[in-house]
């Protein structure tokens, strides 16, 4: 099951984002194939807590990022129990950091990151929410939320303000605006530029102001979603920076929406198979 994973052309080599819409797009395949799987989430310290900025950080191992580092305030990844010898363990598959399933506590640990916060949920839930509402604001105004939809996370009292996460699953505005698809199609799409323009000239002493540029547009995510997914401009991105690189934005926006395309396809295919 693994292998065929691998095989699927889940776009796992940009671990820039993501990896909630690859997570959840995994364990729906793993669904239409009989499989029933978990999720496993984890959080850095700067989502759960106002006091602090700490975040997840991996090695960027196709040299994209500006320091070599790749920063996440969260990650998730498809949970399996499986039966080893007369043991039931619970397998972590994630092919970003992995070529194998492990351990769900290897995975933790390769995360490499202290006061670590970590959820094992069910697969539908696909995101989350955070707030600055506080324990004690939420308790002061129960009478009034009596007949609102209760949160799907209750946190102890020493929780009080920090950030509350409460998860949502894919439907409403998600489902609606694609955002699955979207998301496999920007990091598959970004691996593509990466293999065919970035990598041929990554050590060339001469193209280092184009690598530069580039890192820019496909290092950063927020920069490529806003130059492809949204058609948009930001501070960096801006009308300069399009109209120098114009011809090959209009070489790769036409490959995004391909791609979108393809994996619309690819997951209306899925719910097909799950629904039956």
């Amino acid at each position: 099951m693994f292998a065929e994973i691998m095989q699927s052309g889940i776009p796992f080599g940009y671990q820039q984002a993501n990896c909630h819409n690859i997570s959840h797009y995994t364990s729906l395949l793993l669904e239409s194939k009989g499989y029933q799987c978990a999720k496993i989430w984890a959080f850095a310290p700067v989502v759960y807590s106002t006091s602090s900025y700490k975040l997840i950080r991996i090695p960027d191992k196709n040299n994209l990022s500006p320091g070599g580092k790749i920063d996440w305030g969260y990650h998730v990844a498809p949970i399996l129990q499986v039966r080893i010898g007369n043991k039931v363990r619970k397998m972590a598959i994630d092919p970003g950091l992995f070529k194998t399933p492990v351990r769900y506590r290897t995975w933790l640990a390769k995360l490499k990151t202290r006061k670590l916060i970590y959820l094992i949920m069910d697969s539908d839930w696909y995101l989350f929410n955070s707030s600055m509402l506080t324990n004690s604001e939420l308790q002061a105004n129960s009478e009034e939320s009596s007949n609102a939809n209760p949160t799907n996370i209750k946190l102890p009292d020493w929780f009080s303000d920090k950030h509350i996460t409460d998860f949502f699953r894919y439907e409403e505005e998600a489902l609606e605006q694609h955002w699955i698809e979207k998301g496999l199609a920007v990091n598959e799409t970004a691996l593509a530029f990466y293999d065919a323009e970035i990598k041929p000239i990554l050590h060339s002493k001469q193209h280092q102001d184009l690598v530069t540029d580039y890192k820019m547009l496909v290092g950063n995510v927020f920069h490529f979603e806003t130059i492809f997914r949204d058609n948009n401009w930001n501070p960096e991105m801006n009308d300069e920076f399009q109209l120098k690189h114009q011809e090959i934005i209009a070489k790769y926006r036409e490959i995004y929406f391909s791609n979108l395309q393809k994996w619309q396809e690819s997951l209306a295919s899925l719910n097909e198979i799950i629904k039956k």
